[in-house]
């Protein structure tokens, strides 16, 4: 709480706005973000989505979008976006200063990082009405690093985050579990077969544990009281 000042918070938000408005979907269809069954299919069989590291690219909700994935006629541009990334540390200046700020330097060495390395950056929207859920995961999936893990995500609300407007949810001790799969280049596809999706799961065995009911769904009770 407070680890940014109210002025801050609004630069990055304002920044965003300008971004999206220079934005022409149009020229740059975005793909939709999707982290149901459909996540091969969205984020496994897109260049847009892999080579998104180092770029800002646009992407958008699933109820957004037509079948073609162009953006729905009469839908604001703010308010059809899933996400914006990965590459907003590297691309934007307003980003970049946030994520190489003193402050955010000094909490990743207070939690034992000696030399960091930030690999993505992003902006989640959590739009009203048609926001597509995030299932429970680990980031380790996604950012799978050897010999051992090392991933650590930083999540900073520019707004107020409830359970009314989507906040984030964690299940105590859970970074303690082993990773149970990871999202990874394919190598069929990389061997020339180019109708294999880029991006594959794999899955391990890890011994249980109690995050097992929880991959890929959403907490219990989440959706009690309408929420």
């Amino acid at each position: 709480k407070n680890f940014c000042t109210p002025e801050e918070c609004q630069q990055m938000i304002g920044q965003m706005t300008e971004l999206v408005r220079q934005w022409d979907p149009a020229a740059e269809k975005a793909p939709t973000f999707r982290t149901d069954d459909k996540q091969v299919e969205n984020q496994g069989s897109s260049d847009y989505f892999l080579d998104s590291g180092d770029k800002i690219h646009f992407f958008l909700e699933a109820k957004a979008a037509q079948d073609d994935g162009s953006l729905k006629p009469g839908m604001e541009k703010l308010e059809a976006l899933n996400k914006v990334g990965h590459g907003l540390h590297v691309v934007d200046p307003v980003f970049r200063d946030y994520a190489q700020s003193v402050k955010v330097k000094a909490l990743v060495k207070e939690l034992g990082y000696q030399d960091p390395v930030l690999p993505q950056s992003m902006y989640i929207f959590k739009q009203a009405g048609i926001g597509g859920e995030v299932t429970s995961h680990q980031d380790s999936t996604f950012l799978y690093t050897t010999p051992r893990q090392t991933c650590m995500g930083l999540w900073l609300a520019l707004e107020d985050a409830t359970k009314e407007n989507g906040c984030i949810w964690a299940r105590p001790g859970s970074h303690l579990e082993p990773v149970r799969r990871r999202f990874y280049r394919n190598p069929t596809h990389f061997a020339g077969d180019k109708e294999a999706p880029q991006l594959i799961f794999e899955d391990f065995t890890p011994p249980p544990c109690p995050g097992d009911a929880w991959e890929g769904k959403m907490p219990e009770d989440w959706d009690k009281d309408g929420l």
